[in-house]
């Protein structure tokens, strides 16, 4: 992950995210929940997509924000205005957010289960959290293309 990279001002490119969500991510989960694949191998196809394609889209969101706002990137107190110019920014807010918390239950598996499959975890609702954030993160981003 580089933080040199260009990243676009503008409306982040949640189409190209979306297909490349689709590519990667979708058949990594559908084998993992199926348990043709370990937890590691979950992890390792999700960490260059997350590095990568999700990375430079959340750049471009926070670059969204920051110029739509006129943030200098420090913790502000309290919640966005709701003012149309924070419109853009504001829609893609939680695509970031499911993606940041899908990682951290990647992490989570993959610590846990290592070599292993879903079937060998002592929390059964973790094969539920991550089937319903797979999908739901599909809905948000596919209601976002435009």
């Amino acid at each position: 992950m580089t933080t040199d990279a260009p990243a676009e001002t503008g409306a982040p490119d949640v189409r190209s995210l979306l297909a490349k969500y689709r590519e990667v991510v979708v058949p990594a989960a559908v084998n993992f929940l199926g348990e043709r694949t370990s937890a590691n191998e979950l992890r390792e196809l999700w960490r260059p997509y997350y590095n990568g394609e999700f990375y430079n889209y959340d750049l471009t969101v926070e670059r969204s924000w920051r110029q739509a706002s006129g943030s200098d990137g420090r913790l502000e107190s309290g919640t966005p205005e709701a003012d149309p110019k924070h419109e853009v920014p504001l829609k893609h807010f939680p695509v970031s957010t499911a993606h940041n918390n899908m990682d951290r239950l990647i992490e989570v598996l993959a610590i846990e289960l290592g070599d292993q499959t879903i079937a060998k975890t002592e929390i059964r609702e973790r094969k539920v959290d991550l089937a319903h954030i797979v999908d739901r993160l599909d809905a948000l981003m596919a209601s976002l293309v435009e």
